[in-house]
């Protein structure tokens, strides 16, 4: 039996059976995955345990907490943070093992670039600066409750730049459970705070909108087509969410 690379995967999920195992599949060789489920009500959970996976339940109202926990629990001095849609070639699999045993001096935090797929292809406006999820404990932390994004603590952050042809050594991300799950999400917080949205904060009516014409038409999404004005509205549907989430806290914390 080959052995495991001595690294902990962390996963944010919510009903994320919807290529979940693929990207389970894809970090098998990883020592440890754990996996932050926001009480899914699919198979999300069933699915984690097969690849035994150490599940932690996260509060939505203080997933910090969650986020803190699996980093104190993880087990390796590696961390690696995922997610849910996300599938990595075995290519850059080897490139991280690679680096974890060779890290780069003074350089204990690992960024990646990510190519974003709508209906198997790839939506090219989508493009991003390298995104840090590799690092060594107590050099990153996370950016905030609402995202899987991080910050560096200490050190420096060293980039892994593929050549643009080579899919392999990307991050690939599948982005049609988000665009379902973000309506769904829309919906439900709409439906709550109706009624204080228009008394309490403009921004979750602006900042949307704003963000839909900034991909859309300042960084080229128009160019893509249909899969670009659907990557464009989901940049939309996150930034909403974001700004419900936002007034939400702020809302409860009024009383």
């Amino acid at each position: 039996m080959e052995e495991k690379i001595k690294l902990s995967a962390i996963i944010k999920t919510k009903n994320s059976e919807n290529k979940f195992c693929e990207t389970l599949e894809s970090i098998k060789d990883f020592d440890e995955i754990i996996v932050l489920d926001e009480h899914s009500s699919d198979d999300t959970v069933e699915i984690a345990k097969e690849y035994k996976a150490k599940i932690i339940y996260a509060d939505k109202n203080n997933f910090s907490l969650a986020q803190n926990q699996a980093l104190s629990e993880a087990k390796n001095d590696w961390i690696f943070i995922l997610e849910e849609n996300e599938i990595i070639p075995q290519k850059l699999i080897r490139e991280i093992q690679n680096y974890i045993l060779n890290p780069k001096k003074k350089k204990n935090c690992v960024s990646f670039f990510v190519k974003t797929f709508y209906l198997n292809r790839e939506i090219k406006s989508a493009k991003k600066k390298g995104i840090l999820r590799l690092f060594k404990k107590d050099c990153a932390e996370f950016l905030n409750d609402y995202s899987t994004d991080l910050k560096l603590k200490s050190g420096k952050i060293h980039k892994i730049k593929p050549s643009a042809k080579d899919k392999n050594a990307y991050i690939l991300k599948f982005i049609e459970s988000d665009i379902q799950k973000e309506f769904h999400e829309i919906l439900d917080k709409t439906k709550i705070l109706s009624k204080d949205i228009n008394n309490k904060k403009s921004s979750v009516i602006i900042k949307p909108i704003f963000e839909f014409f900034n991909w859309y038409i300042l960084k080229g999404a128009i160019f893509d087509g249909r899969r670009g004005f659907i990557f464009a509205k989901k940049k939309y549907f996150e930034c909403f969410i974001l700004e419900v989430m936002k007034l939400e806290k702020g809302i409860k914390n009024d009383f």
